[in-house]
């Protein structure tokens, strides 16, 4: 769907599109959907930050060595210490071999969500 200059102005605000373009249900499944996909990626991040961190104090190395080892920029380290990162599964690999570890990713039947530890 494309839109014009004209057709956009008519609106003030990004939610005045969305009530104009989306039923109340439909607004709540796509906030449902990426609250669920941030809870996930957080973990995931978090998981990984983790293991860096507990990397850099078993060598006893610092954020410049790290940064060097990886072969990345300082601002991508910095995101993947502090649990930040949105990383591809690229750097997850170079991040995986520097740290002699296997990732494990698996997809299961189902999350539960609600659950007080997601």
């Amino acid at each position: 769907m494309k839109f014009d200059a004209k057709e956009i102005a008519k609106y003030q605000t990004l939610e005045d599109f969305e009530n104009e373009m989306f039923t109340e249900k439909e607004r709540e499944g796509i906030r449902s959907r990426a609250e669920k996909r941030a809870k996930i990626r957080n973990q995931m991040s978090e998981s990984i930050s983790k293991s860096v961190t507990a990397y850099m104090a078993r060598e006893k190395i610092g954020f410049n060595e790290l940064t060097r080892r990886l072969e990345m920029s300082s601002a991508t380290s910095a995101k993947i210490i502090r649990g930040d990162a949105n990383i591809t599964l690229d750097t997850l690999a170079a991040v995986s071999v520097l740290l002699g570890l296997t990732p494990q990713i698996t997809l299961e039947e189902k999350i539960d969500f609600t659950a007080s530890n997601v």
